[in-house]
């Protein structure tokens, strides 16, 4: 009669099970978290661009035709040398050119000017770097840091509505990846390799059309995703910037350039949007924002605005403070851990004795 004094033990967890799980439906808010606005930080009349940090932690601004370092800290800004910088600026993340025999070294400053690229030292010394063969204007610059464009600088140009892309090395020897490129301008960077199937690709955008672009390291190009933002001129997408690796144990700060002022969206309001490391942000000219993921495919969610920004140039975004070290255990962990695996070793030998001790043999049939 056992079949009929079942325990409905399993039966009773299931039930409870599925109570608690309606309850804590019910009780979840269906409403979706509101997006962190950008706060406008630091006056700085003409700023188009923003880049960071130095070796010392500062940013680099572009502001009325000059470079100024930016403390983060508090926001104060002191004239970088005497350069007159036009437009955009990439800083250089210290790389060694394969090939080249030189590197570029970390926290200078590349500057588009009016028919060539300039360098400038930590210093703020300035040197012409090389000239780029004719385009109708400079629509962007950006560093390689992942090796798919060898570690190099990379230049974009605007020559009859088509993007021209040329990759320059360390020694300032120039090659063109591509004259077909669709347009782009404005801040543009290279993609982490975790950026799903176009990792170390560059990424810039479009404001005409609305389109973000791509263009691979062999030349070959095209729309990325075309995110749900107003496109055309002077309202279009204009600054492209990701989340570096390590961004989620160390948080970090994102900056823009417009409208007369360094935006800046800080830790605890990146904590409001579930934003990842290698997510792409993309903002308008207007200063509306989103967040572009590409793992396996390309997906966009709302990430805040800056009303009235006029942004322009990278977003840029900086880590945090990296999280102490755990300290060492000492001789008296080592100890311990010593004694657990013994533990955890003779526990599995005993186990082991036991479980066989306890086989049931079959006795050998015997002769006949």
């Amino acid at each position: 009669m056992e079949g009929h004094h079942r325990r409905p033990l399993p039966a009773l967890i299931a039930a409870v099970l599925l109570v608690f799980g309606l309850l804590a439906a019910q009780a979840t808010p269906t409403t979706q978290p509101v997006p962190p606005q950008w706060e406008r930080w630091v006056p700085l009349a003409g700023v188009v661009d923003v880049v960071g940090p130095r070796p010392d932690g500062k940013l680099v601004a572009v502001a009325a035709g000059r470079l100024h370092l930016v403390d983060p800290d508090d926001g104060a800004t002191t004239p970088l040398g005497s350069h007159a910088a036009e437009s955009h600026i990439a800083m250089a993340p210290g790389l060694d050119v394969a090939g080249a025999g030189c590197r570029f070294e970390a926290g200078e400053i590349y500057a588009l000017e009016r028919g060539a690229i300039s360098r400038v030292s930590l210093d703020g010394t300035p040197a012409r770097f090389v000239e780029p063969p004719a385009v109708d204007r400079f629509t962007g610059i950006a560093f390689d840091a992942t090796g798919r464009f060898g570690n190099q600088l990379l230049v974009a140009g605007r020559k009859a509505n088509r993007t021209v892309l040329f990759s320059i090395d360390c020694r300032g020897r120039l090659r063109t990846l591509t004259e077909t490129a669709p347009p782009m301008e404005g801040g543009m960077e290279v993609a982490p390799q975790m950026f799903g199937n176009h990792g170390g690709d560059l990424i810039g955008a479009d404001q005409t059309s609305g389109e973000v672009i791509f263009i691979r390291f062999d030349g070959t190009s095209g729309v990325l995703i075309r995110p749900d933002l107003p496109a055309g001129r002077d309202v279009g997408v204009r600054s492209v910037g990701f989340t570096p690796p390590g961004f989620i144990g160390r948080g970090g700060t994102a900056y823009v350039a417009g409208a007369g002022a360094l935006w800046r969206l800080t830790e605890d309001r990146f904590s409001q949007v579930a934003i990842d490391e290698n997510d792409l942000i993309v903002a308008t000219e207007t200063g509306r924002t989103t967040v572009v993921r590409c793992r396996a495919t390309c997906r966009t969610f709302p990430f805040g605005d800056a009303a009235g920004a006029s942004i322009d140039g990278h977003v840029t975004v900086v880590l945090g403070p990296a999280p102490p070290p755990v300290p060492m255990a000492g001789a008296q962990g080592t100890a311990i851990f010593a004694i657990v695996t013994a533990v955890i070793v003779a526990g599995g030998f005993i186990l082991y004795f036991v479980h066989n001790r306890r086989k049931v043999r079959i006795p050998e049939p015997e002769g006949r």
